[in-house]
C-alpha cells in the first residue's frame, strides 16, 4: 500500500502536458498532396524528396496528386484534414503567390490558412514553340505576333497560372496581342504546343524537356537572369531583346497554419536532409530545378515577398483571367 501511495503521488506531480502527451510525431503515414498532375514540376519535386523524408521520419510519405483549379483543389484537401502535420501541400509559386490576387474571393485563402514548411526547388522558365513553326528566335515570334494581332496562340496551364501571367508580361513588354488558351495542367499545355494546338508556351524545363527531346518543340529563350548552364546556347529574354522578363518560380511544402511549430520544424529538417542527398539533388538538377532548402521562416518571407511582387503585376494586368 505504501508503494502504491508513493507511485500515485509521483504520478500526480507530473505536468499535465506530460500526461496528455500523445504518440511521438509522426506515428503514421504522411501525405504530400500535390497541386498539379503527375509529370508537372511540383510533382517532380515531391517525388524527389518523398522517399528520403520517409526514411528520416520513420513513416511512409505518400505522394497524392490532386490537380485542378490551379491548385485550389489540393489546398482544400489539406485544409479539410486536421491541423496535425499528416496531410501537407506541395505547390508552386503560381498557386501560393499569384492566385490570391487574381481570385481574391476564392474559398481558400492560402496566404492566411497555410504556413510555409520549406522550399524544395527554384526554377526559371523557357519559351517553347513547335519545331516546324518557322519561328526560330524571339524577334521572329514578336514579328509574327505583330503581323497578325491575336493570331498567335499561347498555351498555359490554366487561368492564374505562372504560364499565363508570364505571357501577359511578354505581351506588355512587346506590345503584342497573343491569344491565350488554358489547358488542364502544364504537361497538357506542352503537349498542346507539340501537337499543333497552340503556338507557344512559357514553362519550366521539367515540363518542356520531354517534348524538346522528342524534337517536337524548340526553346527560344529563358526567363532567367543568366543563361541556363545546361543550355548555354539559349539566350535570356533580355539578351533576345526583351528586358524586364526575368521571371522565376519555386515549389515548396506547406501545412495548415495551426500545425504545431515542433511538427513544422520536424518536417523542415527531414526535407532539408533529403535535399542534401546527392541522389535527390541529381533528380532535381536533371529536371532543371535548383535544390532549395533552408528554414521555414526564410521560405515564409520569400513567399510573402513574391506575393507582393505578383500583386503589383496583376494590378497592371486586369484581364489576366481572360483568354
Amino acid at each position: 500500500m505504501r508503494r502504491l501511495l508513493i507511485a500515485l503521488a509521483c504520478l500526480s506531480a507530473l505536468p499535465a502536458a506530460a500526461l496528455a502527451a500523445g504518440p511521438a510525431y509522426p506515428d503514421h503515414a504522411i501525405t504530400l498532396v500535390v497541386s498539379s498532375p503527375a509529370g508537372s514540376t511540383p510533382d517532380t519535386g515531391a517525388r524527389a524528396i518523398a522517399q528520403s523524408m520517409a526514411h528520416t521520419l520513420g513513416q511512409p510519405v505518400v505522394v497524392e496528386n490532386r490537380p485542378g483549379a490551379n491548385g485550389q483543389i489540393a489546398a482544400q484537401e489539406v485544409l479539410k484534414n486536421p491541423a496535425d502535420g499528416y496531410t501537407i501541400l506541395v505547390a508552386a509559386g503560381s498557386t501560393m503567390a499569384i492566385n490570391p490576387h487574381i481570385y481574391p474571393n476564392q474559398a481558400v485563402n492560402v496566404l492566411k490558412d497555410l504556413t510555409a514548411v520549406g522550399k524544395i526547388y527554384s526554377t526559371d522558365f523557357f519559351l517553347i514553340v513547335r519545331s516546324n513553326s518557322g519561328i526560330d528566335s524571339m524577334a521572329a515570334l514578336v514579328a509574327k505576333a505583330k503581323q497578325k494581332p491575336g493570331a498567335l496562340v499561347a498555351a498555359n496551364s490554366g487561368p492564374g497560372s505562372a504560364a499565363q501571367l508570364a505571357t501577359e508580361v511578354l505581351k506588355e513588354k512587346t506590345g503584342t496581342d497573343i491569344y491565350q488558351v488554358p489547358f488542364n495542367g502544364s504537361p497538357a499545355a506542352a503537349l498542346g504546343v507539340a501537337a499543333g494546338n497552340a503556338d507557344m508556351l512559357i514553362e519550366t524545363q521539367a515540363v518542356t524537356e520531354p517534348f524538346v527531346a522528342s524534337g517536337k518543340v524548340r526553346r527560344l529563350a529563358t526567363t532567367g537572369r543568366e543563361r541556363n548552364p545546361a543550355y548555354p546556347d539559349i539566350p535570356t529574354m533580355a539578351q533576345a531583346g526583351i528586358p524586364g522578363m526575368e521571371i522565376s518560380s519555386w515549389g515548396g511544402v506547406f501545412a495548415r497554419a495551426q500545425v504545431p511549430k515542433d511538427r513544422i520544424d520536424r518536417l523542415n529538417a527531414a526535407m532539408n536532409q533529403a535535399l542534401a542527398e546527392p541522389d535527390v539533388r541529381k533528380i532535381l538538377q536533371g529536371a532543371g530545378l535548383a535544390p532549395g532548402g533552408g528554414s521555414s521562416a526564410d521560405f515564409q518571407e520569400e513567399w510573402q515577398a513574391q506575393s507582393r511582387l505578383w500583386a503589383e503585376v496583376v494590378a497592371r494586368s486586369p484581364g489576366l483571367t481572360n483568354h
